[in-house]
């Protein structure tokens, strides 16, 4: 049988579909024959027949429900699953809503201890302590305050934005990779 050139475009489409799915190349050849029987059969009754097979990826996801065979998944063409397939749980999105602002609140706090204990006099024996804050008061002198506040703050700053950047580096999917090893 002779095929027109848009029966046979319909076959290789169909060809190209059926390698997603778990089909052995004899389910295959099948497939086509019947697809080639259909052709002839409507040709003998003067009816066109790919307009009854619709399109051939509708046809190829019919067949294979009709038939029970599952899709092979290609690595090329679809994205990974995510890791996490389950609910996330409270405690994960109060750490993720949480992480950063308590990033930034224990590198201040850690920076203005570490300022007041080499930088003023607030820990010097016989020094009245009480007057003093570690978060806002670490020195006598307002602008030495207002300093080294500026310089907790922008330190503070500077680390949760590279703990932000890290992290989202960490967690970012790789580029897929072909079966030669190369990227695509």
């Amino acid at each position: 049988m002779t095929l027109s050139y848009e029966e046979e475009q319909f076959i290789t489409i169909v060809r190209q579909e059926l390698k997603n799915y778990d089909i052995t190349p004899h389910q295959m050849e099948e497939m086509v024959a019947q697809i080639q029987e259909h052709l002839e059969a409507c040709r003998e009754h003067g009816e066109m027949g790919l307009q009854d097979l619709d399109s051939p990826i509708i046809y190829v996801r019919d067949y294979a429900e009709v038939q029970g065979f599952s899709r092979v998944s290609d690595p090329s063409q679809s994205t990974p699953a995510p890791k996490d397939s389950g609910e996330r749980t409270s405690t994960g999105r109060l750490w993720g809503f949480l992480k950063y602002p308590l990033i930034f609140a224990a590198v201040y706090v850690i920076c203005q201890l570490a300022f007041s204990f080499s930088l003023t006099t607030a820990w010097v024996n016989g020094y009245e302590i009480t007057g003093f804050h570690l978060l806002y008061r670490i020195s006598d002198q307002t602008w030495w305050n207002m300093l080294l506040i500026l310089f907790s703050l922008l330190i503070s700053s500077v680390i949760t934005l590279v703990a932000y950047v890290y992290d989202k580096r960490k967690h970012r999917r790789p580029f897929p990779e072909t079966e030669a090893g190369s990227v695509t």
